[in-house]
């Protein structure tokens, strides 16, 4: 099992979300995200105006956990360029 630390950029606008995901594979298998703001932005935009990028494979969740907390925080939080509403994801 692979654990991945992605970002999905909204096409339209530009922001984006980082989260981590458990998978098989490295492939792209149609996960975008669960964050409220990223959900609230699919649902108005449609999917197909979303793309996920994997930006990091992990072999442990702690590892990938670790990994966004470092992205994900505080000052990047507070950033109107992305949809992650809290540290760490």
């Amino acid at each position: 099992m692979n654990y991945i630390v992605y970002k999905t950029t909204n096409k339209i606008n530009g922001k984006y979300y980082i989260g981590i995901h458990k998978q098989e594979s490295t492939e792209f298998d149609g996960y975008l995200g669960s964050g409220k703001l990223l959900g609230r932005s699919i649902n108005k935009h449609g999917e197909e105006n979303f793309i996920r990028e994997t930006l990091f494979v992990y072999e442990s969740e702690d590892e990938a956990k670790a990994k966004e907390k470092e992205i994900v925080n505080e000052k990047f939080c507070k950033s109107k360029d992305n949809y992650n509403l809290s540290i760490g994801g």
